[in-house]
């Protein structure tokens, strides 16, 4: 069980404390994180993330470059195998928005990513 995640920020139940994720969405709130944070920024674990941010304009081969990246952000959750990675890279806000396509339990999902 971990805590809540939205937009970076817990979120707050009625009576001001933090609430809290588990099964399906934790794992996913689990992977959305390995994606999102810059791999190399945690001084306490220099693994965790994923090199997304540094494929903006890769290229032609950028579906499979970020595939590539999420497989390896991913490999330390054995439960999660990655299936597809679907790029969009915007020059002028300078962000690469990621739909990764994961299988989970048996159970198949999309997540997205901006980085």
């Amino acid at each position: 069980m971990d805590v809540l995640l939205r937009d970076g920020d817990m979120v707050i139940g009625h009576d001001g404390s933090a609430l809290s994720v588990s099964g399906a969405h934790e794992l996913l709130q689990r992977a959305v994180l390995r994606l999102a944070v810059r791999r190399g920024s945690l001084p306490h674990d220099p693994a965790f993330g994923s090199y997304l941010h540094q494929l903006g304009g890769a290229g032609g081969a950028l579906n499979e470059k970020a595939l590539a990246a999420c497989r390896e952000a991913l490999a330390p959750m054995p439960d999660v195998r990655v299936r597809s990675a679907d790029c969009q890279f915007s020059p002028d806000a300078g962000r690469l928005h990621v739909r990764v396509g994961l299988e989970a339990g048996h159970q198949n999902y999309q997540l997205e990513v901006t980085v």
